[in-house]
């Protein structure tokens, strides 16, 4: 059936006309008498002076006319004739990406022709196309940024909603981004990359940047955050091109935040490339290239090991001892000839090469055709993963591989290649008078990650935790191949296919559209391949593996393997389609207001096939789903088919016709993708092609015997019988799942105020319609509740109610739905002297689930609750920001450029939560009691020193007292990432400098500097970002007689001192200021 459903989509898309992102601009108006009266058929042509590009229309019985699809930028010369009448031509027109130009010409009567030049800003607010919130950046302002990363997320930090790479407090994996209207994702999810591969374009090669939150066009789809689309550049009739060389080292880096010095090691950043464009044909055909390297050695942790002079401070130096770590390398280097590499100050390298090539071909006024080719190679150094595991019940989420308390080796790192190959082809044409068509058709290629394991040598992965001094397991050391390496790997095709058919009748235009997307994953991800070894001691690590003591066990060990008994990872592969039709009416109801309706509907369905899960089938299983309802688990089933409909309305109103005013909204539903990562979860954790196994304590000793000893074969644990050996974890979606869907409202007002600024407010509001969840229908009743003031439920001997299952993540929807709202103010000027200016404020809140991170259904599993999983309650969105400011000045004269921008905001959100189980092995938000003496607190010894319950009362009220939001909800359970970092404003600084060769302008050399947090580089305590102290303030020890609960209070994560204040400042080197020095060869 879905074979027959799959075809039959091909083939409507191969009959009917079939774009996410938009490419191109317009141009719209009316043509009158002096009296006001319409003329019908005059006759408008624009020009396209630097490529010769023609575009012409007649008006129509209304004497409006349209020019759509036509080619970004400018200038522009448009000539307006009409037998009887002057002609009328206008020249400097400059269009930017998505923008509608309003034209409105009156001619008068004679033969005498009349030349108006028109200064027009490239993306200008007033547009009467503009309904939502939304952002252009041409070239001008990406060339005033600072920038050193070069990526397009350094720009679209101006948008005043923003938040690194979310936006509206809607979580960045929601985003859809474009680039020539195709789609170029991180598509399956994995790490924190918005494109796909990273970074695969050259900023050089970038046209323009457009970031859309609201708009109300039917034919931008695809997210539920923000929609951000870019363009590149293509050649025109003048040969233009440019050689540049970017470099920044360890001199270029801030080496001291406050009072900390830090050790900014050896580092090298360079970075090369060529651009080149022109004619081929002059008029018709051009061509644009672009080719750049980046090559980089870069610091992979500031952390170091703690050695005589060098004592633990919770920053920099870590609890573990130096002569410890000295003792594991040269212990397993004897023992089993594995070299675990070093463990502090060494590089992590990275490899770049991107190559862009564009054709432009004007085949007639009507017809324009264009294609470019993509290509992005890399290959880039890891960070071990944080802290999660798999076929295992305990995850310890209050510490981190990667944090202070702990020091791991290098080859428990991982490497990771990157290739994206992508090709766009689209053809605009003007069918008649008062039609046209946009054609776009994308193909993109993703190897994306190829892990590797550096060292190369095959090992299993050792973590090793230890008790802080308040007894709390912390992670202590780890080496081996990192856990989720072996057998990963991930290719992922895309294949887009979008056509928009407008009519232009009378005062209306008619869009009718649809929208093709295939794509297919083969994924291996086969987590602990190589085994897993958890000791919770150092002591214990060593009598096991260094010692080899017979009968000594690790405390936890895990192991995935391939079903047919093969030592080679099995691969995967999952599918999924979506077909999405659109009608759209913008209706010019006068000169000055426009309305614009559409509905989408669009069809996301699965055409891949699972065997069923034999094993599974013969259990007979029924599980009962969040609703109530029962339900046989069956892993060959995915979500059926079911249409997403998302309405849209929107207005724009030219208050007084003289396009200073404007008010502007609209309220509409926009239906987004999942990281498909959590469709191929299913596909992985079937049990068709793959089992895993894990123990803890005593199920190790029951498992593996008295005599055991250790032995590093990383085969070790698979069942004699694998095929007949059935996984302890599931993954299945619910038939009924939706893909999610966001209601958006958008109202705004443009005003042209005194002395030229423009003032901009944006108001949105969203509410979502079916947010993502998982449920664990295997989540047993509690065993108990806490007797106290905090009345929480608590398990006793593991969450499970199956003998078979210790998780069944069924991925669905939640009843519960989350919302966001946020307010935004900007006041922007342009300047005669070459100077602008921009500043932006905006407040907002944002809730959802906290079911947005990571790429295991485990990680989805919502964890950061305060009493139940599998309901978890609506808390603040980690991506909100709830102030932000920032401004934007550049100047640009003369060959000189100077630009500066400024971002002051919290640095971000954080849980209050306890360390310990509690049995559900939740992240369980934080009781803040009315007096710490409410609670029972469990003695320890400190350094030498008892710590009695009285001193910990003392210490954890000092703490809340302090605390701004604590203070405020005594009594009450703290809410998800309801506390907030300190303010910190950061300043970043871009100067380039032109420097003629030539007199005629021909040749040019440019120097440039860029700083980011600028500040820091004149006062060490200038934009010092603050983190939290200790996010775990409590440790849950247990339960006393009266079934009260008993905790210790936490000292700051790897030292022996108890946290005084909510924030700490950062340890890293990307929080100092930093400098990026280029020379810039262009010629034309």
């Amino acid at each position: 059936m879905k074979k027959i459903y799959f075809a039959f989509v091909v083939l409507l898309m191969t009959a009917s006309a079939f774009s996410q992102g938009v490419t191109t601009s317009s141009m719209q108006g009316s043509v009158a008498d002096q009296s006001g009266e319409a003329l019908f058929g005059a006759n408008i042509v624009a020009t396209h002076t630097p490529s010769g590009s023609l575009y012409g229309a007649i008006s129509n019985e209304d004497g409006r006319f349209y020019l759509p699809n036509i080619r970004v930028g400018g200038p522009y010369t448009v000539k307006v004739t009409y037998v009887g009448f002057q002609d009328r031509t206008f020249e400097g027109i400059v269009l930017g990406l998505g923008q509608s130009y309003n034209l409105k010409v009156v001619l008068s009567e004679g033969m005498e022709l009349e030349e108006v030049v028109v200064t027009s800003t490239r993306g200008n607010v007033i547009d009467p196309d503009r309904t939502g919130a939304s952002i252009n950046l041409s070239r001008d302002k990406i060339d005033a940024l600072p920038t050193i990363n070069r990526s397009i997320e350094d720009f679209t930090r101006l948008t005043p909603q923003s938040n690194g790479s979310s936006f509206a407090g809607t979580s960045s994996r929601f985003n859809n981004y474009t680039i020539d209207g195709n789609i170029y994702n991180n598509n399956f999810g994995l790490g924190s990359g918005q494109f796909a591969g990273g970074s695969p374009i050259s900023l050089d090669a970038i046209e323009e940047v457009q970031v859309n939150l609201a708009p109300m066009d039917v034919r931008l789809a695809g997210f539920t955050g923000a929609s951000v689309n870019a363009i590149t550049k293509s050649g025109t009739n003048e040969f233009k091109g440019s050689v540049y060389y970017l470099f920044r080292n360890d001199q270029m880096v801030g080496d001291r935040l406050r009072n900390l010095k830090l050790d900014p090691g050896t580092s090298q950043n360079d970075i090369k490339g060529i651009t080149i464009g022109g004619p081929i044909i002059k008029d018709k055909l051009f061509f644009f290239v672009s080719y750049e390297e980046e090559a980089a050695a870069l610091p992979s942790f500031q952390r170091v090991a703690s050695r005589p002079g060098l004592s633990p401070d919770g920053l920099i130096v870590s609890r573990v001892p130096a002569s410890d770590l000295d003792f594991i390398q040269e212990s397993m280097r004897n023992l089993y000839g594995y070299e675990t590499g070093p463990y502090e100050n060494y590089p992590f390298a990275s490899e770049q090469t991107r190559f862009n090539a564009r054709l432009d071909y004007n085949l007639n006024q009507n017809n324009k055709f264009s294609l470019r080719y993509n290509r992005y190679n890399a290959s880039n150094d890891v960070r071990i993963n944080n802290n999660s595991n798999r076929f295992l019940p305990t995850r310890y989420r209050n510490t981190r591989r990667q944090g202070i308390e702990a020091v791991t080796f290098a080859n428990a790192n991982y490497t990771n290649d990157r290739l994206v190959e992508s090709v766009v082809g689209e053809w605009n044409s003007k069918v008649s008078d008062n039609m046209s068509n946009q054609l776009n058709i994308g193909y993109t290629a993703i190897r994306d990650p190829k892990r590797g394991v550096p060292g190369g040598q095959a090992f299993p992965f050792i973590e090793v935790l230890e008790p802080d001094p308040s007894g709390n397991l912390l992670y202590y050391t780890a080496l081996g191949n990192e856990l989720f390496t072996v057998g990963n790997l991930l290719e992922n095709n895309v294949f887009n296919v979008t056509n928009n058919f407008s009519i232009y009748s009378g005062k209306h235009t008619y869009t009718i559209g649809a929208n093709l997307e295939l794509m297919t994953f083969k994924n291996a991800f086969n987590p602990v391949f190589n085994g897993f070894y958890r000791f919770t001691s150092r002591d214990s690590f060593v009598e096991t593996v260094i010692n080899q003591t017979p009968g000594a066990l690790p405390d936890a060990f895990a192991k995935s393997f391939a079903l047919d008994g093969s030592t080679t990872p099995p691969v995967d592969e999952t599918n999924f389609g979506q077909f999405g039709v659109y009608f759209q009416d913008e209706y010019q109801l006068s000169d000055d207001l426009k309305l614009t309706a559409g509905l989408r509907i669009d069809m996301p369905f699965y055409t891949t096939d699972i065997p069923r899960n034999t094993l599974l089938d013969d259990l007979n299983k029924t599980f009962v789903d969040g609703n109530g309802d029962s339900f046989t688990p069956d892993v060959s089933q995915f979500p059926k088919v079911r249409p997403l409909w998302s309405p849209r309305i929107g207005a724009n109103w030219d208050v007084n016709g003289e396009g200073k005013t404007q008010v502007r909204g609209g309220t509409g539903i926009f239906s987004g993708r999942i990281p498909f990562v959590w469709m191929s979860n299913q596909v992985n954790g079937s049990g068709v092609v793959r089992g895993g196994i894990g123990f803890e304590g005593d199920e190790v000793a029951a498992e593996f015997g008295p005599n055991y000893v250790f032995n590093p074969d990383v085969t070790f644990g698979n069942p004699a019988n694998p095929d007949q050996t059935l996984s302890n974890e599931l993954n299945l979606s619910d038939r009924n799942f939706r893909l999610p869907q966001t209601w958006r409202t958008n109202i705004g007002v443009d005003h042209q105020l005194p002395w030229g600024i423009m003032g901009t407010v944006d108001f949105i509001y969203s509410r979502e319609i079916s947010a993502v969840n998982v449920y664990n229908p295997v989540l047993r009743e509690a065993d108990g509740v806490l007797a106290g003031p905090d009345a929480r439920p608590y398990w006793d001997g593991g969450y499970s109610n199956d003998a078979d299952f210790r998780n069944v993540f069924l991925l669905t929807n939640s009843e519960r739905t989350p919302y966001s709202h946020s307010l935004a103010t900007t006041l922007s000027k342009q300047f005669d002297n070459g100077f602008y200016g921009s500043i932006s404020y905006v407040t907002s809140r944002a809730y959802d689930l906290g079911a947005t991170g990571g790429s295991q259904a485990g990680s989805l599993w919502s964890a950061v609750v305060q009493e139940d999983r599998n309901d978890p309650e609506l808390g603040f969105s980690g991506s909100n920001q709830p102030n932000r400011f920032i401004a934007n000045f550049n100047y640009q004269k003369d060959g000189t450029t100077i630009g500066v921008f400024w971002e002051g905001g919290e640095n971000g959100r954080y849980s209050y939560t306890y360390s310990g189980n509690f049995g559900d092995n939740a992240d369980r938000l934080f009781y803040v009691p009315n007096d710490a003496a409410e609670l029972n607190f469990e003695e320890f010894t400190l350094d030498g020193n008892l710590v009695t319950a009285q001193n910990q009362i003392n210490t954890l009220n000092n703490y809340i007292e302090q605390d701004e939001y604590l203070s405020g909800i005594r009594g009450e359970v703290s809410e998800r990432n309801g506390a907030v970092l300190p303010w910190v404003n950061r300043y970043d600084l871009r100067i380039t400098q032109d420097i003629e060769l030539t007199k005629n302008e021909k040749n040019t050399i440019q120097l440039s500097m860029d700083f980011l947090n600028v500040g820091n580089m004149f006062n060490s305590d200038w934009g010092v970002p603050q983190f939290a102290t200790q996010e775990n303030i409590l440790s849950y020890r247990g339960r006393n007689a009266a079934n009260e609960p008993i905790y210790r209070l936490n000292t700051q994560s790897g030292t022996s001192d108890f946290p005084r204040e909510s924030s700490i400042q950062s340890a890293s080197l990307a929080s100092t200021w930093r400098l990026q020095v280029g020379i810039r060869y262009l010629f034309n």
